[in-house]
């Protein structure tokens, strides 16, 4: 029974780093990115291994604890791949595949290129940015070139990345 006596005639420094290793290395799967329980859990399972080999297993019994921790991690990495694609870690943000960026944005663009040309009035100073009213809605406006004092009259020059671009204009 040489393979019963891995485990029978284990000591309990061995079975605790084991143990706290397999614990970690399970924390791991929720919460991945290789940080602290992952490389304590696969430090505590390497000592856990290194010190039952010291205890004087045999060639034959060592390699089977070795396969066995490998066999470990190989389902754990399968759970944790299996879990990300359909299950509890792919309903979370670490697995996020849809874009930050939201799907009308191109819709917006083309809504605000009508603005292009139109005039309107700085309802507050545009240092760069601020608030304009063009056809009776408020924007926000980036100036191009000058500072444009509030009441002024202003000009849609271009729409460029959702941002209305515009001139003082004189009438």
């Amino acid at each position: 029974m040489e393979f019963v006596e891995i485990f029978t005639e284990m000591s309990w420094i061995a079975m605790l780093l084991l143990c706290i290793g397999m614990v970690f290395v399970i924390v791991e799967l929720f919460i991945p990115g290789f940080g602290f329980f992952g490389i304590a859990g696969g430090v505590s399972i390497i000592a856990g291994v290194v010190v039952r080999i010291m205890q004087g297993l045999n060639l034959v019994q060592s390699l089977v604890l070795i396969l066995l921790i490998l066999g470990f991690f190989i389902i754990a990495t399968l759970f944790m791949v299996f879990s990300a694609q359909h299950g509890i870690l792919g309903r979370t943000g670490l697995f996020e595949t849809k874009s930050s960026i939201s799907t009308d944005f191109n819709k917006a663009d083309k809504q605000l290129s009508k603005l292009v040309g139109r005039s309107g009035k700085a309802i507050s100073v545009l240092n760069l940015g601020g608030k304009a009213k063009i056809r009776g809605r408020v924007y926000e406006v980036v100036s191009i070139g000058s500072y444009i004092e509030a009441g002024s009259h202003i000009k849609v020059v271009e729409i460029k990345n959702n941002q209305i671009m515009v001139r003082k204009w004189f009438e």
